[in-house]
């Protein structure tokens, strides 16, 4: 417990991060502001009151540069892993099987790893690569991105942002929709573009067999033909065995195409029950983590509205049904996103694109390596509606940074850091500034809890 807290509060750890980032850009601000008043000074012998609060602007927006970039100095400060024994490189080992068998990982297809020989060639360790703070750089990036199109559109004259807002409303559900399809996609193909705890909880959501996901994946590495004998037949066919059907069905050789129900993993022989069965399991899942929450929401209003005498004054009808609101529409968002995925599988695969599509034209092969999965993609997102239109720019706003994070190598080379270096210090210092001059700006609970900490009145 000791080890742990010790290393929580190591200065190049999260806390002392949060702490340069605010602190810095808090307390520099009154000896910069006096050293740009100063300077100004050498240039005019007064300065009225438009020039005194353009130099405290000046100061919010320098402190911040300066704290947000000493503060992505800490986070990507050393780490107390070992180095390698004797100075070689711990090379990395990134799903290199060369003829993978049916319970093997494939190779990913275009990963943006770091290769072997690269790491290699100039002596870099894997541990000594840049990128442990892409996800927060991503985060302040796309926020910061969020501040300056929404002050664009502040400023934008009445005529035009009457035939722009049908677009800016629904903006929201849109990239919503595309970030899914971007993240479902790399959890599919390209795990290693996310990381490995969202990896773990997307699959918990799912609840896929991991035999149908090493399917899907050699189908695309091309290690899954049909009508031709590969060595895969075990791989389904361990599933069917496991759910009662016979193992011919899921042997690609012998079965073109595998049928759904073995992607139903027993459940029902109809795609349309399966995919209510995964709605309510979905549902299910997110009240488990949607209900506690609520529960934590009522219970800090009551603590605010606790009277003597009435510790339970905040204990409203309407509030328990906004709670309970609340809740269930959250889980049947989660709900209808897992249930769209799977039925999107379904309906691209055997469904509905053979109806449009015929075999000829779009073959089996085509549509397990990559197009049913892409149905699925596309057809997830629209779950956006389920959830409350106030809603949705949150939701937007935890997926967006994530699926942008699957264009970009999680680990790069440390000679390419500068860029990212540039990227959060600039994103960072404009929210800081923002959020003590404009904090409306900044949208969401994370504007109004970053207002709440940068305040200084």
């Amino acid at each position: 417990m000791a080890n742990v807290f010790h290393q929580a509060l190591s200065i190049y750890r999260f806390p002392a991060f949060c702490a340069t980032l605010v602190g810095g850009s808090t307390l520099l601000q009154l000896p910069i502001n006096r050293l740009v008043v100063a300077i100004a000074h050498l240039t005019t012998s007064t300065l009225d009151p438009i020039h005194f609060r353009a130099a405290r602007v000046l100061a919010k927006l320098l402190a911040a540069l300066l704290s947000a970039s000493i503060s992505f100095k800490l986070i990507n400060g050393p780490t107390t892993s070992s180095p390698p024994v004797g100075g070689r490189p711990q090379l990395q080992n990134h799903l290199q099987v060369v003829n993978p068998g049916p319970f093997d990982e494939p190779p990913e297809t275009g990963s943006k790893h770091v290769d072997d020989a690269t790491l290699g060639a100039l002596s870099v360790a894997t541990e000594n690569l840049a990128g442990k703070s892409l996800d927060l750089t991503l985060f302040a990036v796309v926020r910061a991105l969020d501040v300056v199109v929404g002050s664009i559109w502040d400023d934008m004259p009445a005529k035009a942002a009457s035939r722009l807002r049908p677009i800016v409303r629904a903006s929201p559900s849109l990239l919503f929709c595309f970030s899914a399809a971007t993240i479902m996609h790399a959890w599919f193909y390209s795990p290693s573009r996310l990381p490995r705890a969202y990896n773990t909880w997307i699959a918990a959501a799912a609840g896929l067999d991991h035999r149908l996901l090493l399917v899907l994946r050699h189908a695309r590495y091309g290690t899954w033909v049909y009508g031709k004998d590969t060595g895969m037949a075990p791989l389904l066919g361990s599933l069917c065995h496991d759910i009662g059907l016979p193992e011919e069905l899921g042997d690609p050789a012998v079965t073109v195409p595998v049928p759904c129900e073995i992607v139903h993993m027993g459940c029902s022989k109809s795609c349309e029950k399966h995919a209510l069965v995964r709605f309510w399991r979905g549902c299910m899942f997110a009240a488990k983590m949607y209900g506690p929450l609520q529960l934590f929401v009522v219970a800090r209003h009551m603590w605010k509205k606790a009277r003597p005498g009435n510790r339970l004054a905040g204990l409203t009808r309407p509030m328990l049904l906004k709670a309970f609101e609340d809740t269930v529409r959250s889980s049947a968002f989660l709900g209808a996103f897992v249930a769209l995925m799977y039925y999107g599988v379904c309906l691209s695969r055997t469904r509905l694109g053979p109806k449009l599509l015929s075999y000829s034209t779009v073959t089996p092969q085509m549509w397990d390596s990559g197009l049913c999965v892409m149905g699925g993609c596309l057809l997830c997102g629209t779950s956006i509606f389920f959830e409350q239109s106030r809603k949705r720019v949150e939701v937007l706003f935890f997926v967006l940074p994530r699926a942008a994070a699957t264009w970009f190598p999680r680990r790069y080379l440390p000679e390419h850091q500068w860029k990212e270096h540039l990227a959060f210090t600039l994103s960072a210092a404009l929210l800081l500034t923002t959020a003590q001059r404009n904090p409306e700006r900044v949208r969401g609970v994370f504007g109004r809890v970053l207002h709440g900490v940068m305040k200084m009145d």
